[in-house]
């Protein structure tokens, strides 16, 4: 089955390589996020990650454009 990327391959690399640097589980990440606990990543890696993130305009066109995903 085709599988969707909600990345482009650069910006799924660089998330991949500031995981890495992170050394901190995915789901830690979005928890510490979502809690508003910033001070183990520093304000420059949280703008790092917000940038390779994709906004909701890409997420809405990459989720629509998946086959079998609602319109």
């Amino acid at each position: 089955a085709p599988q969707a990327a909600l990345l482009e391959p650069k910006r799924s690399l660089a998330l991949g390589v500031f995981l890495k640097q992170v050394k901190r589980p995915v789901r830690q990440i979005v928890r510490d996020i979502q809690e508003g606990v910033g001070a183990p990543y520093g304000a420059e890696k949280l703008l790092e990650l917000s940038r390779m993130l994709p906004g909701a305009a890409e997420v809405r066109a990459g989720v629509g454009g998946c086959p079998g995903s609602p319109p």
